[in-house]
């Protein structure tokens, strides 16, 4: 599905609110890997719920595959368009109402195309597998009895069963250990044809895998810029109010003190190694 914002602005219908979106235009390709980012109360998770139909714009307007959000709600098709998008709002885990956990893994299936018990076990295999969970064990479980990775696993694979073509990940990675921020890289990395769109202040969790970086300040698109020109312009997001990754800052300041590295790393594990080996063939 192709996502387009054409001059899209959002406000809340409260006494005194400022617009938590104005005048935002952008394209997001089907198969791309976006994250959009900018400090607290940038407008980020009002974007988003735009992108998911969630929201009308105030002004301007949201494009499904060039289709105006507003002729789809008119029409009462917006559902159409909600079928074919998984959101992942941050900490999902607390969304939790079903009485088991493979409940509240179908529950979007079934809500969406009807209790189709050998569609969704069928789903539900092919999904859990990916996340090394037991379908058994999920069917005898309370989801609040879940470690908190396995809620998040659960929370994800859930967005995925109904095979979204787009999926949106509010602050995917908040409250995760090391190990499951990379767990979850891995998986969102295996997405090979869906569009995913992350919303995250911690860019370098993220920055491996992504095409484009999209920054927002005070409800304004003020950055976008694909991912390979991100580390040549670091002034630039500083001076848009977008926190660069610290492992790009770092390069950026080996290069002012005149430390040339043979590549760009966009994961401080590979930084260091890199300078571990360049001291000791200094020190050897």
């Amino acid at each position: 599905m192709r996502l387009e914002a054409t001059h899209a602005s959002y406000r809340y219908e409260l006494p005194g609110d400022e617009w938590a979106v104005r005048d935002v235009s952008l394209v997001i390709e089907q198969g791309e890997k976006i994250v959009i980012t900018g400090p607290a109360g940038s407008g980020k998770t009002t974007l988003i719920e735009m992108l998911d139909a969630l929201i009308l714009p105030t002004e301007g307007d949201i494009l499904f595959d060039d289709t105006s959000a507003r002729r789809l709600a008119k029409a009462k098709r917006l559902t159409e368009i909600r079928r074919r998008i998984g959101v992942l709002f941050q900490f999902p885990e607390h969304q939790f109402f079903q009485d088991t956990a493979y409940d509240e893994l179908a529950f979007a299936m079934r809500n969406f195309f009807g209790p189709d018990e050998e569609l969704i076990a069928a789903r539900a295999a092919l999904i859990l597998d990916k996340f090394q969970m037991d379908v058994q064990r999920l069917k005898h479980v309370s989801p609040f009895r879940l470690s908190s990775g396995e809620k998040r696993k659960l929370a994800l694979a859930s967005a995925l069963m109904p095979a979204p073509e787009v999926l949106i990940l509010d602050e995917p990675t908040a409250g995760m250990d090391a190990l499951a921020r990379r767990e979850l890289l891995r998986l969102v990395e295996s997405l090979r044809d869906a569009t995913v769109i992350i919303v995250t202040h911690n860019l370098e969790d993220f920055l491996p895998i992504v095409d484009r970086i999209i920054g927002l300040a005070a409800g304004e698109k003020v950055l976008d810029m694909p991912r390979p020109l991100v580390p040549q312009d670091i002034e630039r997001m500083i001076s848009c109010g977008v926190k660069p990754p610290l492992v790009l800052e770092v390069q950026a300041w080996m290069r002012r003190e005149g430390v040339r590295l043979d590549r760009v790393y966009n994961e401080m594990e590979g930084l260091i190694a890199e300078l571990k080996k360049a001291a000791s063939r200094v020190v050897g």
